[in-house]
Order: C-alpha cells, then sequence, then structure tokens
C-alpha cells in the first residue's frame, strides 16, 4: 500500500469516527452522511481546487452555518489570502496581513478558536460591517498541523439558532479533517511547483526551460509566428563568490530571478539555464525587442548595489539573443546554439553587453 492509500484509509477512518461521534452527541439523524462522504471523496484528490469546491457546496450543510471563508496563510509574510467562500455578491480578492484582522491574528497567535455569540458586541468589531464578517454568531478557526497554522476558518450565522458545546465539538473535529485534506493538498502542489522551478530563484528549471522552449519552438513554427531568446551570464561571478562567499552569491543570483521577474511579460518564460546562466523565452517577439528586453535586465542588474560586510559591490551582465529563422532552424538547439555564440561573443567583446546573433552561427 503506498502512502497515498494510507492516508486515504486514514482520512475514512476519520471520516466514519466523526460520523459516530455527530450521531452520538448531537442525535442528527444519517441523512447528512451523504453530504460527509462527498466532503470526504472531493479533498481527498489533492487538488486544492477541489477542496475550495467540495466547502463551497458542503461545509454550511455539514456544519449547519449559513456562511464561512478560508483564508490561507503565509507564516513567512505573515499574510492571509482569502481562498473560497460562500458569501452572495462578494467576487473580490482579498489579502489581508494578519495584523490587520484582529480576530484572525489573535486566533494564528494563541492557536485555539475564537467564538462570538454576537460579533457585533464584541472586541473585534470596529463600528462597521464587513461582507466577511456577518455581525451574529462569528467562529474563527485556526487550521492547524502540528501546530503550524496552515489559515483560518471563519464560520458566521448558525441555521438553527444556537450554538451548544456539542456542535463546538463536532465543529473541531471536522476542522481536523479538512486542516490534514488541506496540508497534504498544499503539499502536493508545493512539490509540483518544485519539481519545474528553481529552488533559489524561483524561476523554471533547466528541465522546464527546455520543454518550454520546445513548446514555443514547434508553436512558432507551425503558425509562422516570432520568436526569440536571449541567453544571460553574469560576468566574474566566480570572484562575488571567491571574495563575498557563496551566501553573497546566492543573494546576486536571487536579485537577478527578481529582475527577470519584473521584466517578463505574460507569455514569456525566465528561466535559470545554470549556474550563474539564466534565459529568457519571448514568443511573438522580434529580434530588436529581444534586444531591448535584454537591456533592461542589463541595465536594472548594473544599477544595483549590493552591500556587505566586506564593501560594497556592483555586478553586469553579458547577454546574446537570437531570434527563430523559419528557414534555417529546424530545431530548438538551433536557436539556443546561435544564442550562447552570440553571448560568447558579449564576453570576448568585454562583457557587460548586448549582442546580436544570426544564422552564420549556426555554421
Amino acid at each position: 500500500m503506498n502512502s497515498t492509500e494510507s492516508e486515504r484509509n486514514e482520512e475514512t477512518r476519520l471520516v466514519k469516527d466523526l460520523l459516530v461521534k455527530q450521531n452520538r452527541l448531537l442525535g442528527r439523524t444519517l441523512i447528512h452522511m451523504d453530504h460527509f462522504l462527498f466532503l470526504h471523496k472531493s479533498i481527498s484528490r489533492l487538488n486544492l481546487d477541489d477542496i475550495r469546491q467540495a466547502l463551497i457546496d458542503k461545509l454550511p450543510d455539514i456544519l449547519s452555518i449559513k456562511y464561512f471563508s478560508l483564508f490561507l496563510f503565509d507564516k513567512s509574510k505573515r499574510l492571509l489570502t482569502l481562498s473560497c467562500h460562500n458569501h452572495p455578491g462578494w467576487t473580490q480578492e482579498v489579502q489581508i496581513p494578519m495584523a490587520a484582522s484582529h480576530v484572525m491574528n489573535d486566533a494564528i497567535l494563541q492557536g485555539r478558536y475564537i467564538l462570538e455569540p454576537d460579533f457585533k458586541k464584541s472586541k473585534y468589531f470596529k463600528g462597521k460591517s464587513n461582507p466577511l464578517f456577518k455581525n451574529n454568531f462569528f467562529l474563527c478557526l485556526p487550521l492547524m498541523i502540528e501546530n503550524e497554522v496552515l489559515g483560518i476558518l471563519n464560520l458566521n450565522e448558525t441555521r438553527k439558532g444556537g450554538f451548544s458545546v456539542n456542535d463546538l465539538d463536532f465543529v473541531l473535529n471536522v476542522t481536523e479533517f479538512v486542516s490534514l485534506s488541506l496540508s497534504n493538498a498544499l503539499l502536493y502542489r508545493k512539490t509540483e511547483l518544485l519539481s519545474v522551478t528553481d529552488g533559489l530563484t524561483s524561476l523554471v528549471n533547466h528541465q522546464q526551460m527546455q520543454q518550454v522552449l520546445k513548446s514555443e519552438f514547434e508553436r512558432s513554427r507551425r503558425y509562422t509566428q516570432e520568436l526569440s531568446l536571449v541567453m544571460m551570464d553574469m560576468d566574474h561571478f566566480k570572484r562575488v563568490n571567491d571574495t563575498y562567499g557563496h551566501q553573497v552569491g546566492d543573494e546576486v543570483l536571487i536579485a537577478l530571478g527578481e529582475v527577470i521577474t519584473s521584466v517578463c511579460r505574460s507569455n514569456d518564460t525566465g528561466a535559470r539555464y545554470g549556474g550563474e546562466e539564466f534565459c529568457l523565452i519571448l514568443p511573438q517577439t522580434s529580434l530588436e525587442n529581444a534586444r531591448n528586453i535584454a537591456e533592461r535586465i542589463r541595465e536594472q542588474m548594473h544599477e544595483r548595489v549590493f552591500q556587505t560586510d566586506r564593501g560594497e559591490f556592483q555586478i553586469t551582465l553579458s547577454c546574446g539573443v537570437a531570434q527563430l529563422d523559419l528557414e534555417r532552424m529546424t530545431q530548438p538547439a538551433d536557436l539556443v546554439h546561435v544564442a550562447d555564440r552570440a553571448l560568447y561573443r558579449a564576453k570576448e567583446g568585454g562583457r557587460d553587453r548586448t549582442v546580436l546573433g544570426g544564422v552564420d552561427d549556426l555554421s
């Protein structure tokens, strides 16, 4: 039995235990079983979108509440992002700094739920209504796995008019189940992301870059569209590592990744090609426009000043640019070769410059 099957079996056992406990404590009939099993099936798919939709479809019925909202928590940024909800008419994207929401901030810091029978009379009410925080019954629950907060689940307004200790006990058990499934989905998404991205710069990695380039190369040839490629290499990067240490070297690599990301348009792809070498795949882009993009990146990096305990320094880039030639280039490696040859000439010509490649480089 693999780990995924084991996790699902454990979740199934948990569901059955919760159903037994539900009926014992609350005296509810098994009419809710189909809702609960549907929720279990949907959120065991390791797909965050499936989990969101299942919660919207079934959570209010299972918990006998009218409204809910689920926020995911980014611990490093101390930021709460609205993931899903069932509040009517609310379509806006919401990101809230942790400290800006006193009730969710307290729930995270204390690691426990906050229950307000009348939110409008609580210390958290600031004098005006919030579409995501109704003014009557309000329950704020941190979603946790091993003392780590994944997010916040907010529940508003019970359907039956009251809320007992037994109700709360059932909600807390369901919350544990949701937290487990949410944790699995987030881990799965992270694993998928790591498989195609460079862990240091967050750009796509070499393997994924090759896949993207192949796809864009074939598409550009099929539809007779422009395609350009920029190859970039940091000048004297070894000297940075030797002088200031590899940690500072990593900071420089991260900085270049940030610059490339800021310059990329929606259909461009920035990648770490290897070491201190980067590339930029530019669909529907002429050679001249690709040169301009490369120059923007080169100039922005040149303007950056890196501060260290051994003094400050700046870094320069050499860039080679190539454009798809529909007649002479038959495979993605041809485009890479031309850009790489242009990069070599930029290095030989004195570095800190952008050089255009041509089909003559294929010979």
